[in-house]
């Protein structure tokens, strides 16, 4: 298999993921000068070689690459896109929609500060799978135009500020945990909140 999977980590138990590299599938962010992907990209090299082996995948051979996508997706209950990156560009969430829209029984998680991307594909008529969970992440600055409600991320910073809610669900750390529970943002709906500790 040419596509790089992560069979999970510390946070996330053992969800599979795959990502992509941070800063450069994102949009510009002030979020990119504490972003702990990119740090992680410059103190491990096995890691950032993965994240750009899945990108230099998608844009030589993208039929791979969504082939791998598909058939990582066929087997598993849940899973999370970009644990570093984002969306790149409109093709690839409506490659995501499909498959994911194809594979009923895995529950896959998404975070995205590609705002304009999804509301244009919810403009035109396209439905997010129910067992897709786009989520948007919000930054300090960074303007969210959310007019369908999609579920938000915010950070809550060490210095205790936040531009989450009060009735936000605080994140446990342990996506797994909240996965099987049906709980945290794998059961979040629209207008609501998931708030996570900055790290």
């Amino acid at each position: 298999m040419e596509l790089r999977v992560s069979p999970g980590n510390q946070k996330m138990g053992s969800i599979p993921s795959i990502s992509l590299p941070a800063v450069i599938t994102c949009r510009d962010c002030d979020c990119k000068n504490k972003c702990y992907a990119r740090k992680l990209e410059r103190i491990r090299p096995s890691v950032r070689n993965s994240y750009q082996s899945n990108l230099d995948l998608l844009h030589k051979h993208p039929d791979v690459f969504w082939r791998e996508f598909e058939s990582v997706i066929m087997a598993s209950r849940f899973f999370r896109l970009h644990v570093s990156g984002d969306i790149p560009d409109a093709d690839y969430l409506r490659n995501v929609i499909k498959i994911v829209a194809n594979n009923p029984h895995c529950e896959v998680l998404c975070f995205t500060k590609r705002y304009e991307l999804v509301n244009r594909f919810l403009e035109s008529g396209w439905l997010i799978p129910k067992n897709l969970h786009i989520i948007y992440s919000g930054w300090p600055g960074l303007e969210m135009n959310n007019p369908y409600s999609l579920p938000e991320a915010h950070v809550i910073f060490k210095d205790g500020t936040t531009e989450a809610n009060e009735t936000a669900v605080l994140c446990n750390g342990n996506c797994m945990e909240c996965a099987i529970t049906e709980s945290g943002c794998w059961n979040l709906k629209y207008g609501q909140q998931v708030v996570f500790h900055e790290h």
